[in-house]
């Protein structure tokens, strides 16, 4: 009897959900279901579907890939920081590594990714025990192998989260309501990633390809597919044979075999690479997010965004709603944005030709009557979620804005955007073989410097000749270089972190980014340091390791008369050259670029090395359940 009540407290929680999303758009538009019986749920494909879909949704809100992963759990690194205030609060002390067990901004999204999980274990145990998945017609029975596919996918990113986040935990493989019990201790971290590397292999059986959705009857749609389950498994692998730290803390390691992992991570991505009608790189990597991203369209036509977080706007954005470019991204009007800041440590990794800079880096907001303010190089804000980009349809309010003009002026703070996350893109496809490749054979083999020159090539226009011969052909050179592509290919797209961890580099990251900060402040005393070598990866261009070499002041039209003014780079000088002029010719403005910010006071104040690589296990989740022992070291 309580194991009925169980289930049906499950599932009225589930189809609560699922009912609330009647309205979405795109795949998230499931049809609300009438009882909360399994049976009857899992009886016909358009119940499956919507149970499906409700799984999907542990992916939204504000404590999953719509805040808490996104933006809060990735500071603070090399790239960016998250608040400079002596006294934050729960959001700010989690990027600073001084969280406790009690935040309840670690807590929540624990428990949406154990909600996630029980979910997808739902579908896996019922939908293949469908009447419909052996003996329907031929679509049906492709429809209902996708779904599990997908179970298996989701299943394995919830565990993929809990795993790296927090390291051992508890883990079941069916519904709680055939567990004797409930109260389970931590199982080990690479024997969860074992078994989902399996799952993951087994799921590419059950999915199509992305262009072959439609001949099974599906919509285009941001679900996933087999080119999905192909790049989640690379990355649970290059995650296992990286290094990780152990629940009593200490020393981060690898496995012995960690060249087996790595092995897995290339076969997955060389086979990705063979099936580029699949998946490629969008040729401009600022349409693939002002175009696509920020016009509410993941289905880009090369199929880059890989795997990704969808959100959607219920009535209930906190749940299934995303604050992507609400609490981070650009300013408009005053409103929003400004949660995440960009280092100027990081903006000057970028050399002058590069387009991901201006895509990732924003130093100034705008304001409806087109001035845009410009901010000094301690106030740049990360712009792949910037407001003045969002269309189809905008959330810029205003009468008088000819790009808005049939929308009411007002001026209420908006809360949501329905801005989808993306987990993963072809270009880390391509430099987790690179990666791969060159561990695996001791070197870069040609293949590995062709991807990794593609992914550089594109974000020069694909025109920019000198980036390689400049790309190393030793082991740790080569290295170098990909831990720095990474940073500026996926700035602000919640990685960073995760990689420095997997390559055991995050406490070299924190070190000397905070040394560069440093010298960052002392320069305006006059003595303009060269700023001290990254050792950890690839440096800056040499015209941006020395601060005498830098403007002091910046200058810019702050009032363009161009109908892009949305789109509308202002400044006039360069970002790589000094400028001391004091003069302000008419129509423009002078910023004093060059001035002290707070950074090194804050910036990862409380990361301890062999503790604050993991997150402590909640401690409410230890009160329920006190095998959930010991906790992680140092919390």
């Amino acid at each position: 009897m309580k194991n009925n009540q169980i289930n049906v407290l499950i599932y009225s929680f589930l189809l609560f959900c699922i009912s609330l999303l009647s309205g979405c758009k795109k795949f998230l538009s499931p049809e609300p279901v009438s009882s909360f019986d399994a049976e009857y749920v899992f009886d016909n494909i358009q119940n499956a579907r919507s149970a499906l879909y409700g799984t999907y949704m542990s992916l939204a809100g504000d404590y999953a890939y719509g805040a808490r992963l996104s933006i809060v759990f990735p500071c603070d690194t090399d790239e960016t920081i998250r608040g400079t205030s002596l006294n934050p609060n729960e959001s700010q002390l989690i990027c600073h590594y001084s969280a406790g067990a009690g935040n309840l901004q670690i807590t929540n999204p624990f428990n949406q990714f154990y909600q996630g999980l029980e979910r997808a274990n739902m579908c896996i145990y019922y939908i293949p025990k469908m009447d419909l998945f052996t003996n329907g017609t031929k679509l049906q029975q492709a429809q209902l192998k996708r779904m599990f596919g997908e179970a298996l996918v989701l299943r394995a990113n919830f565990l993929f989260e809990l795993c790296r986040n927090w390291g051992d935990v508890a883990v079941q493989w069916q519904p709680s309501q055939f567990e004797k019990d409930l109260f389970k201790g931590r199982t080990n971290k690479d024997s969860i990633y074992l078994r989902l590397l399996s799952d993951l292999a087994q799921a590419q059986d059950y999915l199509p390809w992305r262009t072959d959705v439609t001949a099974i009857g599906d919509p285009i749609d941001q679900r996933f597919t087999k080119g999905t389950a192909k790049a989640l498994r690379a990355k649970v692998a290059l995650t296992m044979g990286g290094f990780s730290l152990p629940v009593s803390g200490g020393t981060l390691t690898r496995p012995a075999n960690y060249l087996d992992y790595y092995q897995i991570a290339r076969d997955e991505c060389y086979d990705l690479l063979q099936n580029r009608n699949q998946h490629t790189l969008l040729p401009s990597y600022k349409s693939l997010f002002k175009d696509y991203l920020l016009a509410h369209n993941m289905n880009d036509p090369a199929g880059e965004f890989m795997m990704v977080a969808s959100m959607a706007s219920s009535g209930s954005g906190a749940i299934t709603d995303s604050k992507l470019g609400i609490q981070n991204g650009t300013k408009v009007n005053g409103q929003g944005g400004g949660g995440v800041t960009i280092l100027p440590t990081y903006f000057y990794l970028f050399d002058s030709t590069d387009e991901r800079r201006d895509v990732n880096c924003v130093p100034y907001e705008v304001t409806f009557d087109s001035i845009k303010t410009i901010h000094a190089a301690t106030a740049i804000y990360d712009g792949k979620f910037r407001k003045e980009w969002v269309s189809n349809p905008s959330f810029i309010f205003s009468s008088g804005d000819p790009k808005t003009s049939s929308r009411p002026a007002t001026n209420t703070l908006l809360q949501n955007m329905q801005l989808s996350f993306p987990l993963i893109r072809f270009s880390d496809v391509l430099l987790w073989f690179a990666e791969a490749e060159n561990e695996i054979n001791n070197g870069p083999t040609p293949a590995a410097s062709a991807a990794l020159t593609e992914v550089n090539l594109r974000a020069h226009g694909g025109i920019y000749q000198e980036a390689s011969p400049l790309i190393p052909t030793d082991k740790a050179g080569f290295f170098k270089f990909i831990v720095k592509e990474r940073l500026l290919e996926f700035g602000d797209e919640g990685i960073r972190r995760y990689d420095l961890v997997r390559w055991n580099l995050l406490n070299a990251a924190i070190t000397e980014t905070r040394a560069r900060l440093k010298n960052w402040a002392n320069s305006l005393h006059g003595s303009h340091e060269t700023f001290t070598p990254f050792t950890y990866m690839e440096d800056a261009p040499i015209y941006a390791r020395d601060a005498s070499k830098l403007p002091s002041y910046m200058f810019a039209y702050t009032k363009p008369s161009r109908s892009d003014v949305y789109d509308f780079n202002p400044f006039l000088n360069s970002f790589y050259y000094p400028n001391t002029s004091t003069s302000t010719p008419v129509g423009q403005t002078r910023v004093n670029w060059w001035i002290k910010g707070t950074y090194a006071d804050v910036f990862a104040n409380g990361f301890q090395t062999g503790k604050s690589e993991l997150f402590p296990i909640p401690q409410t989740q230890r009160d329920a359940n006190p095998n959930l022992s010991p906790q992680n070291f140092g919390y």
